[in-house]
Order: C-alpha cells, then structure tokens, then sequence
C-alpha cells in the first residue's frame, strides 16, 4: 500500500501538493510515528527485553524462529541464546524470504522494498507498515540534534535523485524539501541552478557525503555561501575531516547516522568523533569475527536475528551507552564517473522497482567515463522472460544515468565477479581514479 501511494505521489503536480506540509507528522507518518516518539532510547539496559520479546515473537510466528529459536528463553540467559543461533545473510534472504517473515503480516499490513545494495546483494525486503513510521520517528529524533524541524526547516536533498524532464530542483512537501537532480547538475550549469535555489529559504542540507562535497566545491567557486544551520549526512561514510570540512565552510552543526534498508541497527555520531550512538530502542548490534551482525525490534513483518550487515566495526560500551565505531565498509567507496569531476555513487542508481523480485543479483561495470554496462543475473525461478526484465532495468538505469551511455544484458552466474573472499560484487571499477 505505501508503495503504491508512494507511486502516485510521485506521479502527481508538486504544485497541488503543497498542502501536504502542514500535515501533523502523527498523521502523515501513521498511528505508530506518535506512539514510538516516547519510546525512543538509547539506554542499554533495556537491551536484554527487547532481545527476548523479538525472539519469542520469532519462534512463534516466522519457520526461521520455530526452527531455531528454543521455548523457554530468560533475561539471563537471552545474549547467550542469541549467540549460539544461525548468522543470516542478505543471500539467504534472496533465496527464501518466506521462511524469515511474520505469518501476521500480510499485503494488508507490509509492503515489498529492496535493500540499497551498496557493496551487497540488492535483496527483497517485507517491511510493516509501521516501521516506516517507527523509522521516522527515529530520524526526525536524529536530526533534532542539530535543531532541526520539519514542519519549520526547509532543507536542501542532496541523495541522487532524478527529476523529470529538465528540471534541476523540485519541492517535495511531503517532507518539506527541495529535491536536487544531482545527475543533471554540473559545472556548466551551477549558475542557474543557484539562481534557483535563492528562490528557496533553506536552512538544512540533507544527503550523500560524497555529493555534499561536490557541492561545497561548486558553491566555493561560484562565490554563494548560503545559510545553513545544519548538515545531515546518511548512507555513506565520512571523515572526522570531511565532518570538520562540512561544518567549517557552512558554520553549521554535522550530524551523521548508521543504519540500513533492512532496519536492523540504527546509531548515529552527534559530535562528529565517528563513535556512532546506538539506538538500543531499534537494535542490537554485535561483533562477530570482525563483522557486524545485528538484531531488530522494529519490523515485526520480518524480524531478522543475527542479521549480517557486511560492515566490519568495533563495538564499544560504557555502562550508559552503546556506540558502533571504526566502521570498515562498503560505505562510499563505490562510484561510478561521469568523468574526470563528476562522480555517482551507487547508492544514487540501485533498483529499487519491483523488477528487484525477478532479479538474484545485477552487477555494475565501468571501463571508461561515462559509460557503464549492467550485467543482470534473473532468479532461476523467474516467471519473467529475460527480454522483459531488460527492458524494465533498462528503462529504470537509463532514466537514473541520463547522461551515462549504459548498456544492459542478462547474464549467468559464471559471469557475475567476485571477490577475493568469493562474494558476488555490485560493482566492477577499472577506472584507474
């Protein structure tokens, strides 16, 4: 349902829309956006109940948790139960998403996505249609750190999205932001994309780290400082440096937050030290064997339990807080180039269609600037014809890489390379950059 009414949105006149920001959030986000703004923590001791009631919840309503999970389960004992449990992967999700999703959760009540597939296995994902209020509920917590308010800031998107027709910016009131086609937007045409932002009173930058640095570069040559109050970074890694850099050139406080399509584990680094505050209201993450492995509490539609995230990281406590920190990632190291100046990172250009359900893994290659090739590997049991699904990737990387010359074809397993570690990779860089 949500990705239906999401679809609509996206079809409809932004001009008609703008009623949609004096909307109360309690509304616009759902029953549970209000309910879960109290319950939001970051205290450990509630740790251990939250681990038992989502292993109860998952013995008695998914066949992952009825296999694996024992009966009789106390606090005491909870850490040590989930540690001897199996690891999941995003592979193992791909392969047999029913086994781990709630038998309380249907179409009524959840809805499909796909992971961002950064460095990983782009993977089909069943979410609750509350989580995503429970999500935003977290965020809107997140940025309040640097004073952030919807219904009052309008901030500046900086996350890869493409707009229709020639269109540089556009206001979306949903989330009262100005939404930047960062593919478009280049050297050449900066000027005119600053004549039209200073029709805009923005206070706030949200976005990549990689783009909000290609963006510092283009304001500081064109001379146009605009006054900002805060920077909110997702979805890539940045330095302790780039969070200096960031908050020197706009005087404006960093906030920077961790998390993941598949909602298990949220933190985020609210004085740019790159210690990464947990969120034990959400999650719990562990270390193991170098890599990070988390369990969730907010998606009852499917309640992942040791849920690999490909990151590797240390976990630190002390006695009041959690913090994830060093994270060793697939963060921002993943980008695909326009040329020599302009750069993509793969976050911008996933699949995020329903095609992803047809699909066990696609594979990005680039050999020269500004062209890239798709190698689409379809699931065996596909009911889609292959010419079919090119055409739907197609459509959708062309309309996410206008600029790019990009070619598509479907290919076997064999075809697909691989890490030295044997891992299947999104993407194949032989750009010497």
């Amino acid at each position: 349902m949500i990705y239906n009414l999401k679809s609509t949105y996206d079809r409809l006149p932004k001009g008609k829309l703008k009623f949609l920001k004096h909307i109360p959030d309690r509304i616009l986000f759902g029953k549970s956006y209000k309910e879960w703004f109290h319950k939001i923590s970051f205290d450990v001791k509630i740790l251990d109940q939250n681990l038992l009631n989502i292993l109860n919840y998952s013995r008695e309503n998914t066949d992952f948790g009825c296999e694996t999970i024992p009966k009789k389960i106390n606090l005491v004992e909870v850490k040590n139960v989930l540690e001897e449990l199996p690891l999941i992967s995003s592979t193992e999700l791909s392969s047999n998403l029913a086994h781990f999703t709630s038998k309380k959760f249907q179409k009524t009540n959840s809805y499909l996505t796909t992971t961002g597939g950064t460095g990983r296995n782009p993977t089909s994902i069943l979410l609750s249609n509350e989580s995503f209020g429970i999500e935003w509920a977290h965020i809107h917590e997140i940025w309040s750190y640097a004073g952030y308010k919807k219904t009052r800031d309008l901030k500046l998107t900086l996350r890869g999205k493409s707009l229709k027709d020639d269109k540089l910016i556009e206001y979306n009131p949903i989330y009262n932001e100005l939404v930047v086609d960062t593919f478009k937007v280049r050297d050449d045409n900066f000027k005119m994309f600053i004549e039209q932002m200073r029709k805009y009173p923005v206070s706030y930058i949200h976005g990549h780290p990689s783009l909000i640095k290609e963006f510092i570069g283009y304001f500081d040559k064109y001379n146009y400082l605009p006054k900002i109050k805060g920077i909110l970074l997702g979805s890539e890694g940045a330095s302790v440096e780039d969070k200096k850099n960031f908050s020197e050139f706009f005087g404006a406080k960093v906030i920077h937050w961790y998390g993941q399509s598949e909602k298990v584990a949220l933190a985020v680094d609210i004085d740019s030290t790159d210690k990464f505050r947990v969120y034990t209201s959400y999650g719990y993450p562990r270390v193991v064997e170098g890599e990070l492995i988390a369990t969730s509490f907010v998606n009852k539609a499917l309640p992942l339990i040791n849920y690999k995230m490909g990151d590797g990281a240390e976990i630190v406590e002390d006695g009041e807080y959690l913090y994830i920190k060093n994270i060793q990632s697939r963060w921002g190291k993943d980008f695909v180039y326009l040329n020599q100046k302009k750069k993509i990172s793969t976050t911008a250009i996933n699949l995020h269609s329903l095609i992803q359900n047809e699909i066990l893994f696609y594979q990005i290659v680039q050999k020269e600037f500004g062209k890239i090739e798709i190698k689409v590997l379809p699931k065996i049991n596909s009911k889609m014809s292959h010419d079919k699904i090119l055409v739907i990737v197609s459509k959708e990387m062309r309309e996410k890489l206008k600029d790019f010359k990009v070619a598509v074809r479907t290919v076997a397993e064999h075809e697909i390379q691989r890490s030295h570690r044997g891992k299947m990779m999104l993407l194949v860089q032989e750009l010497k950059v």
